[in-house]
């Protein structure tokens, strides 16, 4: 952890899923670099629209690289809970700027959230063991594969709401990431059944061809 000032301090969340081992994990990568399936796995979103990306927004952070592709922007509409246990009544609608950018191992993305919150994630399809951080992978059958999903993410937001942040990020980014790889597995195993699933991200074939070419 870093201070910027004694306002702003940035926090340093990793989180992990596994990928299990009947699901090829350029599968998941092609997911991921769709954007749409990342978008949706967030359990707050409420709706998205993707909107025009200005260079000043990204030619100075060095989250964004030259080497990337599919550099595109979005309005992502939070419903945020504000009265515990109100359900829909209890939540407001916040509008969150993002931008984000395809990478060979997955998808950088920076969200400028309310308060001030400015977060940058890299989601990456990555070998078992390659992140040592993180929470400990909870394996259940069928999830003895080589490959896991990784957040890396850096957190920056005022010192007073850092154990809000961090609480409400942890839990939403789990089910983030477990939501990207199941609806992959779900796909995976659709297949292997013989059923007609339509067009599909898993159909998006070897991993050159799933990396957007800007």
């Amino acid at each position: 952890m870093t201070t910027t000032d004694t306002r702003t301090t940035t926090l340093s969340v990793i989180t992990r899923v596994p990928i299990p081992a009947r699901v090829d994990p350029n599968t998941v990568l092609a997911s991921l670099q769709a954007y749409e399936p990342l978008i949706k796995a967030n359990p707050y979103v409420a709706h998205f629209e993707q909107r025009h990306l200005d260079v000043s927004e990204v030619v100075d952070d060095p989250l964004f690289l030259e080497s990337g592709t599919k550099l595109q922007a979005f309005i992502v509409v939070d419903r945020v809970p504000v009265i515990p246990g109100l359900g829909a009544w209890g939540t407001k609608e916040v509008g969150i700027p993002c931008v984000m950018q395809c990478f060979d191992r997955g998808v950088r993305v920076r969200a400028n959230a309310q308060a001030g919150v400015v977060v940058r994630s890299s989601y990456e399809v990555r070998r078992r063991g390659e992140v040592q951080d993180g929470p400990d992978l909870l394996l259940g059958p069928g999830d003895e594969g080589e490959w896991e999903l990784v957040e890396i993410a850096g957190i920056d937001c005022n010192f007073f709401v850092k154990p809000f942040v961090r609480s409400r990020f942890s839990s939403a980014h789990q089910k983030i990431l477990q939501g990207i790889v199941d609806g992959v597995a779900k796909k995976t195993d659709a297949a292997a059944a013989g059923r007609n699933t339509g067009l599909a991200v898993a159909d998006a074939g070897t991993r050159e061809e799933a990396l957007p070419m800007v």
